[in-house]
């Protein structure tokens, strides 16, 4: 049977027809509950190679998108939600344990991230190797943006014969531009390389 749904194909991405890679920390649980999933657990962080690699029948005939993010507003984010325990799970609460011993965002970046702590971690990976092939060839059919998620979205529920109302949870936007504004120039230089290909993918300013 073509219509199993078996990870990472979901049952609300095969309903839809769609395949939505949910990149962390920008629009995902608002963008999965507009698709019809009912709980914010589960949410699977996972690549493009990943749904190919599980059917790829599914993979070429499905609408593929997905959502990126200003990447110093989403590494900003990522800090603040683990800071806070994340999704609770035990990986969560032992890097939200390690990242307390910081003096802040600034001190984690100098001292913690760029130092190569931490950015295994899922929250931590760049947006690009999500969707991104190794030639550079972005791999979904449409790319929206966190800071125009509402206009974005109505081009993918068009495009699926979907409500195209979609509200926003886990905001954070506000308090992260203003973390923008005030980091340290240290900091954002640092961002600036970690995440290159980011910002040079997805048209940010660094």
């Amino acid at each position: 049977m073509w219509l199993k749904h078996e990870f990472p194909y979901r049952k609300h991405f095969d309903r839809n027809k769609c395949i939505f890679i949910h990149i962390p920390k920008a629009a995902g649980t608002s963008v999965l509950a507009a698709l019809g999933k009912k709980s914010e657990k589960g949410r699977d962080h996972v690549s493009w190679q990943t749904y190919k690699k599980a059917d790829s029948k599914k993979f070429n005939n499905y609408f593929k998108f997905s959502f990126v993010r200003n990447p110093y507003d989403r590494a900003f984010s990522a800090y603040h939600y683990i800071l806070k325990g994340g999704n609770q799970g035990p990986e969560d609460s032992r890097v939200a344990a390690s990242l307390a011993k910081y003096r802040g965002f600034d001190d984690f970046v100098e001292n913690g991230l760029w130092q190569g702590a931490f950015r295994s971690h899922l929250l931590f990976h760049s947006q690009s190797s999500f969707i991104m092939s190794a030639d550079d060839r972005l791999m979904v059919d449409f790319l929206g943006h966190f800071e125009t998620l509402d206009q974005d979205f109505k081009i993918v529920a068009e495009k699926l014969g979907i409500d195209s109302s979609i509200a926003h949870r886990n905001k954070g936007d506000v308090r992260c531009r203003v973390a923008q504004e005030s980091m340290a120039s240290a900091t954002r230089e640092k961002l600036a390389i970690l995440y290159a290909q980011d910002f040079a993918n997805f048209g940010y300013p660094s």
